[in-house]
């Protein structure tokens, strides 16, 4: 039988190309050897699940780690279980993101109601966990930063306090009443987040670091893009109907930053050929408190393996 298949887009740009087709299986054909035609074969970083339906009826979940769909309902084991319908059949495969699919399954088998806007509500703060749980954990175990110490003496230089230091994210707390203000790696670019939503696209990660603690210079002392000297690097603009991007060469290198506007794009480019330590003192970073006599002596005893008895 003559099978018509169909999925969501992942991204923007998978919407160039359709996903229909069309696929030949057995009517007695267990639902492994339909799904190893007419599965959602694409690649998507950090994993996709899906919930299938069979001529508009939901009837699985599946994952790309997962052999075969998993079905709530122990009726349907096999093409010729599941509902009929005029015409050729049609297997649809909706996006559920990175919703965990054992997790959506249980609810499911539990008599959860496929309400997607419920579920993912449900989903929403375990996601929350798991993510947090494992930067936690990253962050133990991998020895790599984000960014280098002297971005950190910088940042702490300004009162801020680093709540959260991995190789592929650096989020820190500052501020009165304190925020969060996090950067993170994605591929090439680094973003960079205030506690009111994303303030920068930047490659290389260098750029970001320099950014991050302008913003946060600016946040806790009042003072704005003027604290800091005229640029003192060449640099282009080019305004887009979103974004405003900065971008100078370096050799063989072009450095890049997307900017939300044209304040920030100026302002970021007063930033530039600047150390962290230039920017962090034009927005009055307290110099760094001399070590007590005696926190060499306690950091060493405390370092120190316990004796036996």
């Amino acid at each position: 039988m003559r099978v018509i298949v169909d999925r969501d887009s992942v991204a923007m740009g998978d919407d160039v190309e359709l996903h229909e087709q069309t696929v030949e299986v057995a009517e007695t054909a267990t639902l492994a050897e339909l799904f190893a035609v007419a599965a959602p074969r694409v690649s998507v970083s950090g994993g996709s699940t899906w919930v299938s339906s069979w001529n508009g009826t939901p009837f699985a979940v599946w994952t790309a780690p997962w052999e075969e769909p998993r079905t709530w309902d122990d009726r349907f084991r096999t093409v010729a279980d599941l509902p009929t319908g005029p015409g050729v059949p049609h297997l649809d495969h909706a996006y559920w993101t990175q919703v965990d699919a054992d997790w959506l399954l249980g609810r499911l088998r539990a008599g959860e109601p496929l309400d997607r806007r419920r579920l993912r509500e449900q989903w929403a703060p375990l996601a929350a966990r798991r993510h947090e749980a494992a930067l936690r954990e990253r962050e133990r175990t991998e020895p790599a930063r984000l960014f280098d110490p002297a971005t950190v003496a910088a940042l702490e230089s300004l009162g801020a306090r680093i709540d959260l230091h991995t190789d592929r994210v650096c989020r820190v707390e500052a501020g009165d009443p304190a925020g969060l203000w996090r950067a993170e790696r994605l591929d090439t670019m680094t973003l960079v987040w205030t506690p009111t939503g994303r303030c920068g696209s930047l490659r290389p990660t260098g750029l970001a670091q320099v950014w991050l603690v302008a913003l946060v210079g600016a946040a806790v002392s009042g003072r704005g893009p003027d604290a800091l000297p005229p640029p003192a690097a060449e640099s282009a603009v080019r305004a887009g109907p979103r974004l405003h991007t900065v971008t100078r060469d370096v050799g063989r290198r072009r450095d890049l930053a997307q900017l939300p506007d044209a304040v920030h794009a100026a302002w970021f480019q007063r930033t530039l050929d600047r150390s962290v330590e230039e920017v962090a003192a034009a927005y009055g970073a307290r110099p760094p408190a001399p070590r007590p006599w005696w926190s060499r002596w306690w950091n060493r005893w405390r370092a120190a393996p316990p004796r036996d008895g």
